[in-house]
C-alpha cells in the first residue's frame, strides 16, 4: 500500500512538472509597474497582453497589478504587446489592438521582459448632484452611465460610484439612472446640440442632475 502510494506520488509530480515545462507552449514573463502621464502608480489595473501580427492582434486581458501599481504576470513567449486599463477609475483604452501596448521582445535566451505601462492622462472627476426635479429632495441611490464615443464601437462603464471618473480630452455622454425616474442625459447648457461631456485631465467639476417622476 505505501509503495503504492510513493508511485502514485511521483507519478503527480512528474506530470505537473511536465506540463510546466511544455517545450511546445514556451512561457515568458513581463514585469513592471503600472502608472498614468504624472508618473503616478495605478494600482489594480487590469493587464491586457497581445500577440500582434500585420495586420491582426489577439489579445487577452485578466491580470491584475497590485496596489501599488507593480505587477508580474506570465505569458506565452510569441506575445509582443502589453497595455494597462482600469475603466472604472477613467482610464480606458481606445479599441485599436493592433497600435496600442508597450512593445516587449520575448525569447527563449530572455523571457523576461521589464516595462513601465503609462495607462493614459489622470482622468476628470465629476461630483454628480442628483435631485428630484418637482421637490428638490436628493436622490439617494442612482446609477450613473458614461460612453465614450470616440470608440468604434463605443465602450461604456456603469457605477452606483459618486464622483465618477471619466477619460479626460475625450467627448464622453453621462446618463443617471434612479427606479421611478425616467433617465437623464448631460446636455452642456451652452451647446444644446451638443449634448456630450468633455473636460480637462485632473478637472473637477460638480454636475446638476434634475430628474424627472417616470
Amino acid at each position: 500500500m505505501r509503495l503504492t502510494f510513493l508511485v502514485a506520488c511521483l507519478f503527480i509530480v512528474s506530470t505537473c512538472s511536465s506540463q510546466s515545462n511544455d517545450p511546445a507552449h514556451p512561457q515568458g514573463r513581463i514585469v513592471g509597474s503600472v502608472v498614468n502621464d504624472l508618473n503616478e502608480p495605478i494600482g489594480s489595473a487590469i493587464l491586457c497582453t497581445s500577440i500582434v501580427r500585420t495586420n491582426s492582434a489577439n489579445t487577452s486581458c485578466g491580470q491584475k497589478a497590485d496596489k501599488q501599481g507593480h505587477f508580474d504576470i506570465n505569458v506565452p513567449l510569441e506575445t509582443n504587446r502589453v497595455f494597462a486599463q482600469k475603466a472604472d477609475a477613467g482610464y480606458q483604452q481606445q479599441n485599436r489592438p493592433v497600435e496600442q501596448g508597450v512593445r516587449v521582445e520575448l525569447t527563449e535566451s530572455k523571457p523576461v521582459a521589464e516595462v513601465t505601462v503609462q495607462i493614459g492622462p489622470r482622468p476628470a472627476e465629476i461630483d454628480l448632484s442628483v435631485t428630484d426635479k418637482a421637490t428638490g429632495k436628493p436622490i439617494g441611490s442612482f446609477k450613473v452611465r458614461w460612453i465614450r464615443i470616440d470608440d468604434e464601437p463605443a465602450g461604456f462603464v456603469e457605477s452606483t460610484k459618486n464622483p465618477v471618473f471619466v477619460p479626460p480630452n475625450v467627448d464622453v455622454l453621462l446618463i443617471v439612472q434612479a427606479r421611478g425616474y425616467k433617465r437623464w442625459f448631460y446636455t452642456d447648457l451652452t451647446s444644446p446640440s451638443h449634448p456630450v461631456l468633455n473636460v480637462s485631465s485632473g478637472d473637477q467639476r460638480t454636475v446638476a442632475a434634475e430628474l424627472e417622476p417616470d
